[in-house]
């Protein structure tokens, strides 16, 4: 049966706002996981963190919104011997819009309840057998169980907080990596489609395998299988939305033969499954993939110069009328979806930030650390990215729903950030992105994101 449904770059746009936001809450995250990663080895240790943040942009369709977010994090962790280890980090907050600011549609300011952001405990058996024998076994594991940030690879596919069993095995320079897991309900889905997209239910089930025993190299290969169980809210019964998909990568990490100071990521990954195409409710078969190959140089003199390039590919379905990303405006009836989805994560571009699907992506990141002589300022990192954009399939949509032309060239992007390590309690981060509109849009008019943001931890 045909389901004739009408659709505006509106019905999708929400998403794209929290785009900006998500590098900024990443950025926050990867800091964060460092210090809990540096938590006591033996023993209790506890503390927490107050952020503030300033976010004010342009959304996709040209309105400025501007943001105060307050945010409160307190977390605890016990250790045994190295051996057994517990971590529980809870977080609440508060977000104060301006008046009609607020994207989900509510009467504007809005209090986050408190939330259990990670709980989980790892068994360590190589401490163990450490601790008994003074010897590292030739073979070990380690378990871990609850609610933290799951990676696989180099986060192309996975890359998202989830409650989840982590087994991690090590023969010699062999590592392997099997994982359990399932979504948190109220984490931003995949599919934009208004009944579905604040919401997920979806299981993991992936095994991944890293050699170590080539010098500076260590290549990976995984494959992991998402099956979709998330039910659409607001009482839809004419369209279904599951999104059901496996994912085979391989890729490796390292630094370059005879080039010490540059720094490699490779991951490429093919996406298969099947997937309900608009209007239609009988599934079609997704056939896609994507490729990232970062190049990072990092000049051992004064001011610690570093130079990046970054080229980030996801392939496109020429046949998907309004967004690569969400069913309603998808993947049209009787033919393959070829548009690349996943769970990962990639920074695109403050101001734009569009999923990678459908996309070419060209990036190149300059950074350095010009006031370090000054003891106030030696932890300051200032830095400029450039990006820029093409279509993998020109009659094809991307993420962002007004790119309606069909036309290869989407624009281009240019960033200014900063990053300083105030004291050894207080962080300050900064960030302005301008995007520049190119012929894929009706709309030229340019977009523009700025954050900035301040952590005191304790």
């Amino acid at each position: 049966m045909l389901i004739i449904l009408s659709s505006t770059p509106e019905i999708v746009a929400q998403r794209r706002e929290n785009g900006g936001r998500q590098i900024y809450e990443e950025q926050l995250r990867v800091r964060l996981d460092q210090q809990q990663a540096a938590a006591r080895q033996i023993g209790f240790d506890a503390g927490g963190w107050f952020n503030f943040a300033f976010f004010t942009y342009d959304d996709s369709l040209g309105k400025e919104r501007t943001l105060r977010q307050y945010e409160l994090r307190l977390w605890a962790s016990y250790t045994h011997r190295g051996v057994h280890t517990f971590y529980v980090r809870g977080m609440m907050g508060f977000d104060d819009w301006n008046p009609a600011d607020n994207p989900n549609g509510d009467t504007g300011d809005k209090f986050h309840q408190p939330k259990l952001e990670r709980a989980w405990y790892r068994f360590d058996y190589d401490r163990l057998i450490r601790n008994q024998t003074g010897k590292d076994p030739l073979a070990g594991f380690k378990i871990e169980v609850g609610r933290n940030f799951y990676v696989i690879g180099t986060g192309l596919v996975l890359a998202i907080p989830l409650d989840a069993v982590k087994i991690t095995g090590r023969i010699d320079d062999l590592t392997v990596n099997a994982l359990i897991a399932k979504t948190i309900t109220h984490t931003y889905n995949i599919d934009d489609s208004p009944a579905v997209r604040d919401h997920m239910d979806r299981c993991f089930y992936g095994i991944e395998v890293k050699y170590s025993g080539i010098d500076k190299h260590e290549p990976f290969i995984y494959y992991l299988w998402q099956k979709d169980h998330t039910k659409p809210w607001g009482g839809d019964t004419t369209q279904q939305y599951s999104y059901d998909s496996q994912y085979l990568g391989f890729g490796s990490t390292g630094s370059i033969p005879y080039l010490p100071n540059l720094r490699y990521e490779l991951e490429m990954a093919f996406e298969s499954g099947k997937s309900f195409p608009e209007g239609v409710n009988e599934q079609e078969k997704i056939r896609a993939m994507a490729l990232d190959i970062l190049l990072e140089y990092l000049f051992r003199v004064r001011y610690r110069p570093r130079v990046a390039f970054q080229y980030t590919w996801g392939s496109g379905d020429a046949d998907r009328r309004l967004s690569s990303t969400s069913t309603i405006g998808g993947n049209q009836p009787g033919t393959n979806d070829k548009a690349f989805n996943a769970f990962g994560f990639r920074d695109m571009g403050v101001a734009f930030a569009p999923e990678i699907g459908n996309l070419h992506t060209f990036q190149i990141d300059f950074s350095a650390r010009p006031l370090e002589e000054i003891k106030l300022f030696k932890k300051m990192e200032t830095g400029t990215k450039v990006f820029f954009y093409t279509k993998d399939k020109r009659t094809g949509a991307i993420s962002d729903t007004t790119a309606t032309v069909h036309s290869s060239w989407v624009g281009w992007e240019w960033d200014v950030y900063a990053n300083w390590r105030i004291t050894s309690d207080v962080s300050l981060t900064i960030r302005y992105g301008i995007f520049s509109p190119g012929e894929a849009f009706a709309d030229r008019d340019r977009r523009q994101f700025f954050y900035t943001g301040i952590t005191y931890s304790f």
